[in-house]
């Protein structure tokens, strides 16, 4: 209040030195006081910048605990004793080592002889893949003298596609007929099986050849 007093007093003062019908400048000063209040209102009355909310944060869930589970019963097949002892590997090579010499101790004793043979080989008893017919020995035999009852024995290596050769005469009934050496010149018509030892034919083998003549 005071101050206002003031500016009053020192405006009529300057006012009093001027003449007449010049412009008077008047300069008010604002109170202090006054000035705070409108800056307080300014900054009442200015805008407010609005914050921006943050999203929520989505909770991320935990994997579900695996689910215990129980194992199948064991599949397995039950085996006899037997059936358990042919499954062992290990003794494999011995069965077949002994069925290979069952079969050469069969094929041993299938043979008409030991040292029969020529050089003291073994004789296997043969069989026939086609027996002869009597037109095919008939011309071989027209000379020999079979009356009932006789026989001849010949032997011959076994050789490809069942014939035979190097054939030898054996024994014939009655001696000197000539049945056997018939039969040997006759033999490159004859087919036979060879041996088979361990189901494998052995070429090149002998064999025993006989013939029976019923008749005369």
């Amino acid at each position: 209040m005071a101050l206002f007093i003031a500016a009053l007093l020192s405006l009529g003062l300057a006012g009093a030195n001027k003449q007449p019908g010049e412009p008077r400048l008047v300069s008010i000063q604002m109170d202090d006081g006054k000035q705070q209040a409108q800056a307080k209102q300014q900054q009442v009355s200015s805008p407010k910048v609005a914050k921006i909310a943050e999203p929520p944060k989505t909770p991320v869930p935990s994997p579900p605990e695996p689910t215990p589970t129980t194992p199948p019963p064991p599949n397995y097949i039950k085996l006899s004793h037997d059936d358990f002892a042919a499954s062992d590997i290990g003794a494999i090579g011995r069965r077949s080592e002994a069925v290979a010499a069952a079969n050469a101790a069969a094929a041993r004793a299938a043979a008409t002889g030991p040292g029969e043979g020529p050089k003291g080989v073994h004789l296997y008893a043969a069989q026939w893949y086609r027996e002869p017919n009597d037109a095919e020995l008939r011309p071989f035999l027209s000379g020999a003298n079979a009356p009932p009852g006789s026989w001849a024995t010949i032997a011959c290596q076994t050789i490809d596609h069942f014939h035979v050769e190097n054939c030898q005469e054996l024994d014939e009934y009655p001696l000197g007929s000539g049945l056997a050496r018939g039969l040997r010149r006759a033999s490159w018509q004859f087919l036979v099986w060879p041996p088979r030892i361990d189901g494998k034919p052995q070429v090149g083998t002998w064999v025993r050849i006989r013939f029976d003549f019923t008749k005369g």
